[in-house]
């Protein structure tokens, strides 16, 4: 299946009375939030809404303003991924079931855009390149497909097989680390992507022009390191990408070496979220680390 176009239906809290079909009971409003799908809950840059996924619907709350909520409606089954764009101009879900459809939403509008029907069983995870172009979409263990979408059409851009191994080998996180530096560490055309789950960190890089596959998922060599990694993110120079596993380390990767660099203890019940702090903050390349006991370091 492929992606297609779809006018979508957004509810608004405040005004969500059906149109036509048969009499069905909606969602009026949404309090708390269970918090048990990593990456489920995201800030919005505007500094006003957070979204978060709710069952089978994302929500879009504004924190100033509790009774302000609309509801994207478009999934038939439970989300189990969610993505933010960097400017927030687009949000992506992803759901399990049968269909596993992946939807793109135009945030400012709060309507359905793309609807991607191309996985099986469930979507692991979601991550938007730097500029906003390009949606990655991995598939869970029995999809174990990964496909880029271009957001210009809503079309298919580059497909491949998550994990070469789905038996021992599962993608659980993913992360764009901008353009793909050559020998000279010069940037290239390419987009640079990284991989990671159960026993495997994974190297990409795709020439978006052609949907070819420059580097197709070379794995790093992680020495001794057997590790469940959960979550992803690249230095603020892109020479390392940092991958948070279940037993609360945090492993290091250089790029060009595509090896292991050194591996820190972090946290208590497992690494759950990462963060890279950025040139222009009071702690520029400072990584704060998230963990499943409710603390951060860094």
């Amino acid at each position: 299946r492929s992606a297609r176009m779809d006018p979508g239906v957004a509810v608004d809290a405040n005004n969500s009375s059906g149109a036509g079909g048969d009499p069905s009971m909606e969602l009026e409003h949404a309090i708390g939030f269970a918090g048990k799908l990593r990456g489920c809950l995201q800030f919005h840059p505007n500094g006003r809404d957070i979204v978060y996924a709710a069952g089978g619907c994302v929500v879009v709350a504004d924190l100033g303003d509790p009774h302000n909520q609309v509801f994207l409606r478009g999934h038939d089954d439970l989300i189990n991924a969610l993505a933010l764009s960097k400017s927030g101009r687009y949000i992506a879900s992803g759901q399990v079931g049968d269909n596993a459809d992946v939807i793109v939403w135009d945030f400012e509008a709060k309507r359905l855009l793309y609807r991607m029907q191309s996985h099986d069983v469930g979507i692991a995870t979601l991550a938007f390149s730097h500029d906003e172009k390009l949606l990655l979409s991995v598939g869970v263990a029995d999809d174990n497909r990964l496909f880029v979408w271009d957001m210009a059409t809503g079309l298919m851009n580059a497909q491949a097989t998550a994990t070469e191994d789905k038996g021992s080998q599962t993608t659980t996180c993913a992360e764009w680390g901008g353009y793909f530096k050559d020998i000279k560490r010069r940037d290239t055309n390419n987009y640079m992507l990284v991989t990671a789950g159960v026993h495997n960190v994974r190297l990409w890089a795709l020439d978006p022009s052609t949907g070819q596959w420059p580097l197709m998922g070379e794995y790093f060599i992680a020495h001794s390191l057997v590790r469940e990694f959960v979550c992803l993110s690249f230095s603020a120079d892109r020479n390392f990408v940092f991958a948070g596993s279940t037993t609360g380390d945090v492993a290091v990767f250089q790029i060009k070496a595509k090896q292991l660099a050194s591996s820190h203890q972090c946290a208590t019940g497992g690494v759950e979220s990462l963060m890279v702090c950025t040139p222009d903050s009071p702690t520029p390349g400072v990584v704060m680390v998230g963990g499943g006991d409710g603390g951060i370091s860094k």
